[in-house]
């Protein structure tokens, strides 16, 4: 019984999908597709740097 349901719902969402894209012109989806990857990759640098130390060890600033 899950398993039709969730075969179901697996068909709705890719109909609805389909409709979606069939409707909505792809220059548009194309641009909100890359602003929200440039959001994720601006949000991945934020925390890359924010997990730096701010200021060198020691034993890097003898390598100076």
């Amino acid at each position: 019984m899950i398993r039709s349901l969730l075969a179901l719902a697996g068909l709705l969402f890719l109909g609805s999908a389909g409709a979606f894209f069939m409707f909505a012109p792809v220059l548009s989806i194309a641009t909100v597709a890359s602003l929200l990857m440039g959001l994720m990759l601006m949000f991945w640098l934020g925390v890359e740097v924010g997990t730096q130390p701010a200021y060198p060890r020691e034993s890097e600033m003898e390598n100076l």
